[in-house]
């Protein structure tokens, strides 16, 4: 089974091995510097030693005795130190004298070497070395035997030492490198849990994590508030999207269901009907289908840059005529000239002119009353639109294009309203470079004034 280690962990593991082995290197360096300076110490007390006995000898011939060098064994015993050994060879190689007998000699040991030999005897290791003495009637050799025992016990002692403070190395270093650790990690931790809030919450909250220092967590929480943005922006316009497409596919499709219970009626046998009904609801599919379209651009917040050229009469003409059928007791009034068009597709402007229309027919107590004018004003179109209906209190002017606000809530619920319609109005208008406002006086109807830039062929 794979093992998931936590980022704080691997950082600990990391940093406690990393010190470790950084400290460890460095004491097995220190080690090896202290035993090879500690070595050459040694022997340079060695050969102080053999020096002066050599020297003893030589200043005290060049006629001397083995009486005359026993009556001066004590100066000889100051001159050799408690861990060394000498001794005075013939020239056949015979010991004739031992001063101290604390350190061994080899059993087989040339007479006479130029560096110091490094060997075990009997478990202890010792330096030795042998030169020749020649003064008067003497000639023969001396040897010294060094013991390595004191500094054997120093350099285990260190090695110890070292080892010990190795341990408390690692110890001390993966609890700094955990505390570190911890701190450093902090923020990353407070993001993770951020980020699974806004999972649970389906990113329907806004980024509270703050983190104010400049570093790479900083750029990272900079990155995860722009694709939250971003996010939220997609979502929000994914349920708009179904919202609005619900709204507004909502006539074509009453109208469709019209013409074909007309024809389970009558049509079945009168020819006019059935050709009639088929062609106005083969053209409100064909208007589904174009609305769909232009609705998924505005979801995915684009547009063609070539846009069509909309004769707006037109296009009310259109919903005139389709109006007869679904709410004949409404009369729409059309003033203007056919020529007068704007940069819009006339599938977004029929939904804008629709919606306003089904409004003003929805929200009236006496037989609707609908006219729409046309006009050009200066480099501009200005499209009115005024009823007949329950108006709107001025206090609430201000809010009626926010998505979902209902004016009057009593009698939105009797007539089925969703609170859309007049967001989506502004919206398309906004999406086309146009402006929409509104004055109204309750009791007394309503007028829609929606500017567009005007088409000119230049």
């Amino acid at each position: 089974m794979k093992k998931h280690w936590t980022l704080q962990q691997k950082w600990t593991y990391a940093s406690a091995i990393s010190i470790f082995f950084s400290f460890l290197m460095m004491c097995i360096i220190l080690y090896f510097s202290l035993f090879n300076w500690l070595q050459i110490s040694e022997e340079k007390i060695a050969q102080n030693t053999l020096d002066e006995v050599t020297h003893f000898f030589k200043s005290n011939g060049p006629i001397i005795s083995i009486q005359d060098i026993q009556k001066n064994r004590p100066l000889l015993n100051q001159l050799v130190n408690q861990k060394q050994s000498v001794r005075v060879l013939n020239e056949d190689g015979i010991e004739i004298l031992r001063i101290n007998d604390a350190s061994d000699f080899p059993k087989s040991f040339p007479l006479q070497t130029e560096e110091f030999v490094r060997e075990e005897i009997d478990g202890q290791i010792v330096f030795h070395k042998g030169s020749e003495i020649d003064f008067g009637l003497f000639k023969g050799y001396v040897q010294i035997s060094h013991s390595l025992e004191s500094f054997s016990q120093l350099m285990n002692y260190i090695l110890i030492a070292m080892c010990i403070f190795a341990l408390i190395a690692l110890v001390l270093s993966a609890l700094i490198a955990y505390t570190l650790s911890t701190v450093l990690l902090r923020p990353i931790k407070e993001l993770r849990d951020e980020m699974q809030f806004a999972k649970q919450t389906k990113f329907s909250k806004s980024v509270s994590f703050e983190y104010d220092n400049e570093d790479e967590i900083g750029e990272l929480l900079k990155i995860y508030k722009e694709l939250m943005g971003e996010v939220s922006k997609t979502i929000t316009r994914q349920d708009e999207f179904i919202q609005n497409v619900s709204h507004e596919l909502r006539t074509p499709v009453q109208v469709v269901e019209g013409h074909l219970s007309l024809l389970n009626r009558w049509g079945k046998e009168d020819r006019s009907i059935l050709d009639e009904s088929l062609e106005i609801s083969l053209l409100e599919i064909q208007k589904m289908k174009l609305l769909i379209e232009e609705m998924l651009k505005l979801a995915k917040n684009e547009h063609d840059d070539w846009m069509e050229v909309t004769s707006v009469v037109t296009v009310l003409q259109q919903l005139q005529q389709s109006y007869v059928h679904l709410s004949p007791e409404t009369t729409i009034e059309i003033l203007g000239d056919e020529q007068v068009k704007v940069l819009i597709p006339p599938t977004a402007l029929e939904q804008i002119l629709r919606n306003l229309i089904e409004n003003a027919i929805k929200y009236n107590d006496k037989r609707p009353y609908i006219k729409v004018t046309v006009v050009n004003k200066l480099e501009q179109v200005q499209i009115t639109v005024k009823d007949n209906g329950v108006g709107i209190p001025e206090s609430l002017l201000p809010k009626i294009f926010e998505r979902f606000f209902i004016v009057d809530e009593a009698r939105t619920k009797n007539k089925g309203g969703s609170g859309l319609g007049l967001s989506i109005v502004n919206s398309l208008v906004t999406e086309y470079g146009g402006t929409i406002s509104v004055t109204s006086e309750q009791d007394n109807g309503s007028n829609f004034y929606i500017i567009f830039p005007k088409f000119t062929s230049e």
